[in-house]
């Protein structure tokens, strides 16, 4: 057992192997490229658990090893900090985060035992397209909240009740309040509707929630004041707050 890479190999594959011309690793080696993890893993494993992890499909067998061996990769490589040799080796091809560097490097080990080629470009485009596609998807759902809130904003009018969606609970004299997020919409349920009366309507055009709505609090289910964002001052009746359409779910009342 040299690290703790080692050890989650060890749970996951079986007993170290050591063969006569690995090299003699170090206590807490990490590897410094994909080549170099790639001699690691196949000096740190015997040839049965070895032989049990080639016949697999390739896909079966990256996944199954995610959360154990993969796991052992992303924190005994100290992919999460992404400042020793192996991360830079990821970084300058454009990859960063430990889950796709472990993947990879799974990947690799299983190519290479099956005598198949690495192509490790193609690997690096299909993770870029994965997060270049989830940007973009963002965007639009964002943009697409953005449009939904200016529709509601042009809708509301001043001195107007309104009613936002909380969940509150109550523990001892405390009252606490959480907003019922509406982007991304978790499909949480409020309990409680705290009322107010528009008093202002506010657009900031260089902020994401943009569309604001200050509000004179008359109600909090009951309450006269709530801790809200771990501030015990943070929502009082007869006061009066900001909130944005993008984050708040509000309607009339």
């Amino acid at each position: 057992m040299r690290n703790t890479i080692t050890i989650i190999l060890l749970l996951v594959f079986g007993t170290v192997f050591s063969q006569d011309d690995c090299k003699d690793y170090k206590e807490n080696y990490i590897p410094k490229n994909l080549k170099d993890a790639i001699e690691y893993l196949n000096c740190e494993l015997s040839e049965s658990d070895k032989t049990e992890f080639k016949n697999k499909e390739e896909d079966d067998a990256v996944t199954e090893l995610h959360f154990g061996t993969g796991m052992g990769i992303r924190n005994g490589w100290e992919l999460w900090k992404g400042k020793n040799q192996i991360s830079r080796f990821f970084n300058s091809k454009g990859i960063s985060h430990p889950d796709d560097i472990s993947s990879i490097i799974l990947t690799s080990f299983h190519r290479e035992l099956n005598n198949k080629p690495i192509d490790l470009d193609s690997q690096i485009k299909y993770y870029k397209s994965y997060w270049e596609n989830s940007r973009k998807e963002l965007e639009e759902k964002e943009q697409n909240q953005i449009e939904l809130s200016k529709k509601e904003f042009d809708n509301f009018e001043i001195n107007e009740s309104v009613k936002i969606e909380f969940e509150i609970n109550k523990q001892g004299k405390n009252v606490w309040a959480y907003r019922i997020q509406k982007y991304p919409n978790l499909n949480e349920e409020p309990n409680c509707y705290i009322k107010g009366t528009i008093i202002k309507k506010k657009k900031k055009t260089r902020k994401r929630g943009k569309y604001i709505l200050t509000i004179l609090l008359s109600d909090i289910c009951g309450n006269e004041k709530a801790i809200f964002n771990g501030e015990e001052d943070g929502l009082n009746i007869n006061q009066e707050y900001d909130f944005s359409l993008m984050n708040f779910k509000i309607s009339k009342n």
